[in-house]
């Protein structure tokens, strides 16, 4: 009873900061909310996914157009409905970092994760915008969730998470793998009761025949639509040339219009055509300027771990809680898998989502679906560096002095990205 009352508590809490933080920012649509949008209404209309010029499109996966779709056909075209629903999954998703923390750890942890994520200034601006983000980050909190929540394990769970998993790569394509992170899971955890070995082969199958029967039937309207197999999207050559790629004094830039490469890409209408043009531009630049395009590889690393995430938060502050809970979360990490090899998950999945920029533009934007997880670890971490020694009084203080410092970081934020950049440009990743 007593949990229950807490995560009604934190849900409304978690609710209530991010209704007033859509009250006081409402605004027009704008790049990939309008792409969104746009299909989105079309679905509706004429139940065909098109893009912003109306054509049949290959190139997003479906689900949120179509989790848009179904708020527009019950409540109309209006973008603030869709923000507070999304602020009650957004709630939501708190509610289920608390039990995933008490499931791990302890629910001194869960109580101090459910705090910091209500008030986690990602996680609220998210909501006001038309991104996948927020969906995403709740239905991998309950795949999560339920593997974690059980020590008898059985088929019809395996497949629950199969499905989910084939539901998140149709929201983002880049969760295609995640049945590879549960697999890899559930062997660590298994491995050494060699009874179930046999049943460990099924579950895995399960998982990944499940997650595989609820992708083929978009890979095979992508095969009607497109001439040719596409898996998922179209947009996997301009993201490899995005992250090879960039104009003077941008650190991630698809060129100008006016480049060569954009003459030949608007010369043809095929999806597949233009994104393997894309494809071929890339390969050339890893081929031709191997330097540069190992250069890229650690810009998209710190951007990646970025605090100044331009694309939900804006470009003038930077996120001074992300800065603050990162260190915790180091040492949450290297205490926490120690003492229990169910935490392993967790940095397991920050590592999988991070691996992508081996290839692809790392932005904040992208690492927002397991900042829940370095939360997570990163209270605990606090928790664990507060109890180390009998006198905690000088280890609270250190915890707060330093919050203190990231919110002075944020005061002064473009003073901050002003220092992030001119150390940058002296090492030679901003030119």
């Amino acid at each position: 009873m007593k949990k229950v009352i807490l995560l009604i508590l934190f849900f409304a809490l978690a609710f209530l900061v991010r209704y007033i933080y859509i009250q006081n920012h409402q605004g027009p649509i704008e790049q990939d909310e309008v792409t969104y949008d746009t299909s989105a209404v079309s679905l509706l209309k004429t139940g065909m996914y098109v893009d912003t010029e109306g054509m049949l499109t290959s190139y997003r996966p479906p689900l949120y157009p179509a989790f848009l779709a179904v708020i527009y056909a019950i409540f109309g075209h209006d973008y603030f409905i869709v923000r507070v629903i999304q602020a009650i999954i957004g709630a939501f998703t708190v509610c289920l970092f608390y039990l995933i923390a008490e499931k791990i750890f302890n629910r001194k942890t869960a109580v101090l994760t459910a705090v910091f994520s209500s008030f986690y200034m990602t996680f609220v601006a998210c909501v006001n915008l038309l991104y996948t983000e927020t969906l995403f980050s709740f239905l991998l909190a309950i795949m999560v969730y339920i593997f974690i929540s059980r020590e008898k394990r059985s088929l019809f769970e395996f497949c629950i998470l199969g499905i989910l998993a084939g539901i998140l790569t149709l929201l983002r394509a880049n969760a295609l793998f995640l049945p590879l992170v549960i697999v890899f899971m559930l062997w660590i955890r298994g491995r050494n009761n060699v009874a179930d070995t046999k049943k460990l082969y099924i579950y895995s199958l399960a998982l990944i025949v499940c997650s595989a029967a609820v992708i083929i039937p978009w890979t095979v309207r992508n095969y009607k639509v497109q001439g040719r197999f596409v898996l998922i999207s179209t947009n996997g050559g301009l993201n490899l040339y995005q992250g090879v790629s960039r104009s003077p004094g941008k650190i991630f830039d698809p060129g100008t219009k006016g480049e060569k490469i954009w003459a030949k890409v608007n010369s043809v209408r095929s999806e597949t055509k233009k994104n393997d043009i894309f494809m071929q531009e890339a390969i050339k630049i890893y081929k031709t300027k191997p330097l540069f395009a190992l250069k890229m590889l650690v810009v998209r690393f710190l951007f990646f771990w970025n605090m100044v995430d331009w694309e939900i938060l804006g470009g003038d502050k930077i996120n001074y809680h992300f800065l603050f809970i990162l260190p915790f979360a180091v040492w949450g990490t290297v205490v926490g898998v120690k003492n229990n090899k169910n935490a392993a998950i967790l940095p397991l999945l920050v590592l999988y989502f991070c691996s992508f920029v081996l290839l692809f533009p790392g932005t904040p934007r992208y690492r927002m679906p397991v900042d829940g997880y370095i939360i997570i670890l990163g209270c605990y971490g606090i928790l664990e560096f507060i109890n180390r020694t009998k006198g905690k009084v000088f280890q609270v203080c250190c915890v707060g002095t330093y919050f203190l410092f990231t919110y002075f970081l944020y005061k002064y934020s473009l003073e901050t990205k002003y220092l992030m950049k001119t150390l940058m440009e002296k090492i030679g990743l901003w030119q």
